[in-house]
């Protein structure tokens, strides 16, 4: 019972997610494949081919620019196309004759439009790999700014957004398990991070600017100038957006297998072989690794590499919402998705909560507010950044170098110390008309918790069921965003009928509760990830 999570009381030899993270003198991992430098003694996990164009293979600093730049076009499409129109709400009310509701839904139609095509962009992206699917999406988000910029109806606005949202479906989930496929465990927390502050962590840092511009150039500069940025990430990806999908021999994959192959690994590696009939093929398969030289420039450019998948498109399309059978699955979507609802709600009030007495804020100086989040949110991820590899290699040190996903989770503690200020304060302030940036701060403190949650969640998701990894993000943003779609329709009425304060007392309270529930999580996890493997449930689909 390492640190409370209960052990499995199945029959499986080795739970999917638990792995030998740390060295501690033990014989069998002399021959693993480990770090370099202060991670010498870590074992790296999954175990990297012996092919040079496994991205495990590749230099750790081509990786991380490879990050980058999906951080880039990430910001650009989900912080860009998502939450601008909210500051610029009236000017877009004066020009089409419109409501604060009709505002939110402009909003609210984009995020279903991503919802809408999660599952086949999640289809797509496993079985012709993530780069055809990346630079399809770049093209549709960038056509559907130029069609917003020059929109001459609200019905035409509508569908410049729904375009929109066709583009940045790829990513608010996709992207998440590009992470999984370009590193290894210890590595993938503080990257979460990294990656976390792009999509959500500075997402509003166009909206900080929008204000502004719309006022001094017309909101359609707004979309001009963003189709600019699209443009360049567009152009990046198509140069440096390599394929991060490999068919590794599942030989190398000591996190998600059932059996424990390290004994094997350890015998090829030495040079020997196993008479064993249940390894011969794993063997066979590995022998057959091809050791040769990495793909060319121009060649890492094609938009289409092959397929990494046998299963029909079908299968892959239905494959999402099966996942939601697993209730550990579930339990995270509703953390992610709830934890980031309530700053979306915020983004829909905002012309209503400030743009209105007592606060009568001009369009620009309600985009300035947006900087409270936006240093909130980079704040939460530079924390989470430095602490969530540094807390999961602890527990791992002091449980016999054993890592286990759960310890992911203890992050979540910090989630109730930044919400409950947060949300409880900014509705009574709010009502009582207190200082425009004392209200931004608030917001950032919220949006500090709503970083922690997404960075446990995600790096414990991608730990735990990296095999799935794309289902399970997939079905959490079509989920998410039907929602936030749902509540664009009743939101700024709810806030006219109950105020401020009861409103964002409601949401705290909400979240004080949903934070409750990773309790038992912890403490079940593994033997919810040996039930979940046990049972075999997407063989059976």
């Amino acid at each position: 019972m390492p640190f409370g999570i209960l052990e499995s009381n199945g029959k499986l030899e080795h739970v999917p997610g638990t792995a030998l993270l740390e060295e501690t003198g033990l014989d069998e991992t002399s021959q693993l494949k480990k770090g370099t430098g202060n991670d010498a003694n870590v074992v790296l996990i999954p175990q990297p081919s012996n092919d040079p164009n496994d991205p495990l293979n590749w230099p750790l600093w081509q990786r991380d620019l490879l990050l980058l730049l999906y951080c880039f076009c990430t910001l650009c499409c989900v912080g860009g196309v998502g939450p601008l129109l909210s500051v610029m709400a009236f000017p877009l009310i004066e020009e089409f004759n419109i409501n604060f509701t009709q505002v939110s839904l402009l909003t609210g139609y984009n995020l279903c439009a991503v919802g809408a095509v999660g599952v086949f962009v999640s289809a797509l992206a496993r079985k012709f790999g993530k780069r055809p699917s990346m630079l399809g999406s770049m093209a549709l988000a960038f056509a559907g700014t130029i069609w917003a910029g020059a929109a001459q109806s609200y019905g035409s606005l509508v569908g410049a957004r729904v375009i929109q949202g066709f583009g940045i479906a790829m990513f608010e989930s996709v992207t998440f398990a590009i992470i999984g496929d370009l590193y290894h465990v210890h590595q993938r927390g503080t990257r979460m991070a990294v990656y976390i502050v792009s999509q959500s962590g500075v997402a509003h840092l166009p909206s900080l600017v929008a204000g502004k511009i719309s006022v001094d150039l017309g909101w359609r500069w707004v979309f001009w100038l963003l189709s600019i940025f699209l443009g360049l990430g567009m152009l990046l990806t198509i140069f440096f957006g390599w394929e991060s999908a490999f068919s590794r021999n599942e030989l190398y994959n000591i996190d998600t297998s059932s059996q424990n192959n390290i004994e094997i690994i350890e015998n090829l590696k030495a040079g020997s072989t196993h008479h064993e009939k249940a390894e011969e093929k794993a063997i066979g398969a590995s022998a057959a690794e091809i050791v040769g030289t990495r793909d060319s420039f121009v060649k890492r450019m094609r938009p289409y590499s092959g397929t990494y998948s046998d299963d029909s498109i079908i299968r892959m399309i239905l494959r999402p919402f099966f996942v939601l059978i697993n209730p550990v699955v579930t339990w995270a979507i509703f953390v992610i998705a709830f934890s980031q609802l309530w700053i979306v709600c915020i983004s829909f009030m905002i012309a209503q909560l400030f743009g209105q007495p007592p606060y009568s804020l001009g369009t620009a100086e309600i985009g300035y507010i947006s900087a409270g989040p936006m240093i909130g949110g980079l704040v939460g991820c530079i924390l989470c950044g430095l602490v969530s590899d540094p807390l999961a290699r602890w527990f791992s040190r002091h449980n016999n170098g054993i890592y286990e996903p759960e310890f992911r989770l203890i992050l979540i503690i910090a989630v109730p110390i930044f919400c409950a200020p947060g949300y409880f304060l900014f509705g009574k302030l709010a009502a009582e008309g207190r200082s425009p940036v004392i209200m931004a701060t608030l917001w950032g403190i919220t949006f500090v918790s709503v970083q922690i949650a997404a960075v446990a969640t995600g790096s414990y998701l991608v730990d735990a069921f990296r095999n799935i990894s794309v289902e399970v993000f997939i079905i959490s943003m079509c989920f998410k965003n039907f929602l936030f779609f749902g509540f664009s329709f009743f939101l700024n009425d709810w806030l006219a009928s109950w105020g401020p304060v009861k409103t964002f007392n409601t949401i705290g309270g909400i979240m004080l509760a949903i934070c409750a529930t990773t309790i038992p999580v912890y403490i079940y996890g593994k033997r919810l990830r040996a039930w979940w493997h046990s049972h075999s449930v997407f063989s059976k689909i």
